[in-house]
């Protein structure tokens, strides 16, 4: 089991706590919406959704995150502002979890996250992302609309190993976080395939070892489209996707994006099992204080 020398930042936005040393913070299952083919978007340039779809769904994956004892963000997902904006204010209207405003680019994203301000929602919200193709007058516009949490992506052509991906941030992301006065990061270290994964658990390792902030990763679009296992059916598709995910908050990762929500009960009780196992080894043979809100009292 892992325990870092370096000492670890925890992050708190709106009760979420992410970081830490592995164990000590219940994992953070982020579930995505409104992507493409989601049931609950009628229409992406609006922002018109079924609300009665969109509610029960994150009324499921509300009750499976408080059964288990995990941690919750939903990741929402827009390429027009406005429509954006009204699919951040009506989620968080459905939920109190945070959430990433997950727009396709900056011109989606920057003026969604001003109208956030101005409907007192910007505690709440992440930007997804800070990345190589952020310009200094998005930086600017972040630092004066008040924007205090973001995703860095280590995401680009030159930056495929773990090394490059930690010279990267340090070059880069974390300067033009600083800049846009951002006081909460975390890390995404950006999987490109499904084989790369690997790539990304020791990225994590390399982040948390070295700078001791927020790291995980997204291997929800590689996994879904894993064809091979189809095959076998779906429950065989759910096991290798428990079993990947698990992979990823084996390596010491603080959040996962396990894909569509409707997925939660596949993915955050098996990975609840994992995290409660970590949480058991920090208290019982580390010796180490675990959080108040943890798996470990709820799933054995």
């Amino acid at each position: 089991m892992l325990e870092y020398e370096k000492e670890q930042k925890v992050v708190n936005v709106a009760g979420v706590k992410i970081g830490g040393q592995p164990g000590e913070n219940p994992t953070v299952m982020v579930a995505t919406v409104f992507y493409t083919n989601h049931a609950a978007l009628l229409d992406e340039k609006t922002g018109n959704i079924d609300r009665e779809i969109l509610e029960r769904e994150l009324n499921e994956y509300e009750e499976i995150i408080e059964d288990t004892g995990m941690q919750g963000i939903i990741d929402i997902v827009g390429g027009y502002p406005e429509a954006l904006i009204k699919e951040c204010e009506i989620v968080a209207d459905l939920i109190d979890y945070p959430f990433l405003v997950d727009g396709l680019n900056d011109s989606a994203r920057i003026p969604a996250l001003k109208g956030l301000k101005e409907i007192g929602l910007l505690d709440r919200a992440i930007l997804n992302s800070i990345d190589d193709a952020t310009t200094d007058e998005s930086l600017q516009k972040l630092k004066s609309y008040g924007v205090k949490n973001a995703v860095l992506l280590t995401f680009g052509n030159r930056y495929i190993y773990p090394e490059q991906k930690l010279k990267f941030l340090n070059e880069s992301l974390i300067p033009k976080a600083k800049n846009a006065g951002i006081e909460n990061i975390i890390v995404d270290t950006a999987v490109l395939d499904l084989p790369s994964i690997s790539i990304n658990a020791e990225t994590v390792r390399l982040i948390k070892t070295q700078l001791g902030i927020p790291a995980g990763f997204a291997p929800a679009n590689a996994i879904y489209a894993w064809n091979y296992v189809k095959k076998y059916g779906e429950s065989a598709r759910c096991g290798a996707i428990a079993s990947l995910m698990s992979y990823c908050l084996n390596s010491g990762g603080d959040f996962v994006l396990y894909g569509p929500i409707k997925f939660a009960k596949c993915i955050i009780p098996a990975l609840s099992l994992l995290s409660a196992v970590n949480s058991y080894y920090r208290k019982r043979i580390l010796r180490k204080n675990i959080s108040e809100r943890t798996p470990l009292r709820k799933v054995f």
